[in-house]
């Protein structure tokens, strides 16, 4: 029998004969090229190789230290796509990168900022090597998508579509992907990110003394992943006077004019982001002192994503908030 290397770690339902079949299915599809990416692929350059081959050992590294296992990915499993190309095969539903879940394919549009690159390269593969499980349907050729990370499907009806299923902790699923994102991405202090950063200290200064919160500075600070050529306003800035004042004063002036054109790229899935802060913050809360930060509860979110044990978080959120609160926390982040 060929060696299993499908990112599916479990498959259940039916006799065992079904589910061998249902993993030789899932490995074939693995295996196998995506002929909708292929259609718009582009030959990767010597950058794009190097940018994989730099984001997957960290990306691994985030996984096995959350409990996870090593799953490779193989290096055609990544499509490089023209332009404009995701929305054309999505009829407009999608844009920019696309994750084909069941045989681990992700399509990315060339983003012309290397960091753009590597903060999707990272989010995609910390998807693709989140915890997975599949569900037998009517038979072993009805392989459907049980576990997606935290994410969990639940088929009431075998003859309903995989899109018409119930879907548990979706959202959440999303925000932790994107929470990890972001701690990947701060590793890796390049150019690209210091101006960014340097751009934003004076947008935020500027701001403070106008009334901003440390909170909502901070917070400014987090959200813009970013802004397209900051190298070269951080050099307009510097030239436009030696007062730190009025450099401030001219950097905030600058920056509304990108964002409000719509120019600057928010690390991915605020609002689901946003919402898990506010469970992390209330687990803190109310925690008794057994947790004292957000990234403490966060850690166990993040285990249960990468090694698909619901049980031991289940019990700390019931711990905290009470009988139930775990199923009303897969309602509440839930996308049907």
């Amino acid at each position: 029998m060929t060696e299993k290397t499908h990112h599916f770690e479990c498959i259940i339902g039916g006799k065992e004969a079904d589910k061998q079949s249902a993993s030789s299915l899932l490995q074939e599809i693995f295996d196998s090229r995506n002929s909708s990416l292929e259609e718009y692929e582009l030959k990767k350059t010597p950058e794009d190789l190097e940018v994989i081959k730099t984001i997957e050992p960290l990306v691994d590294k985030m996984v096995l230290n959350y409990g996870g296992k090593i799953k490779a990915t193989p290096i055609d499993h990544i499509y490089i796509l023209k332009l404009g190309s995701i929305s054309k095969m999505t009829k407009g539903r999608l844009n920019g990168v696309i994750y084909r879940i069941m045989g681990s394919k992700i399509g990315i549009e060339k983003e012309k900022s290397k960091l753009m690159f590597v903060g999707v390269i990272a989010y995609e593969l910390l998807h693709s090597k989140s915890y997975k499980s599949a569900r037998i349907g009517k038979s072993a050729d009805d392989v459907r998508l049980y576990r997606n990370g935290i994410e969990m499907y639940d088929m009431k009806n075998p003859d309903s579509k995989h899109s018409e299923e119930k879907n548990y902790f979706g959202g959440l699923e999303e925000a932790i992907v994107a929470e990890c994102t972001r701690k990947i991405l701060d590793e890796l202090r390049k150019e690209e990110v210091e101006a960014i950063d340097k751009l934003l200290s004076w947008v935020v200064k500027y701001f403070q003394k106008k009334g901003l919160s440390e909170e909502k500075s901070a917070e400014l600070v987090a959200e813009f992943k970013y802004i397209p050529d900051a190298q070269n306003y951080v050099k307009k800035v510097l030239a436009f006077s030696d007062d730190e004042k009025k450099r401030q004063a001219y950097a905030a002036g600058m920056f509304e004019s990108i964002y409000k054109s719509d120019r600057v790229k928010l690390t991915e899935r605020y609002y689901e982001r946003m919402n898990m802060y506010k469970v992390l913050d209330r687990l803190v809360a109310d925690s008794g002192g057994k947790f004292k930060e957000r990234d403490e509860i966060f850690d166990e979110f993040a285990k249960a994503n990468f090694t698909g044990n619901y049980l031991s978080l289940a019990r700390i959120i019931e711990g905290i908030l009470g009988k139930g609160s775990f199923r009303k926390l897969a309602e509440e982040f839930s996308n049907d």
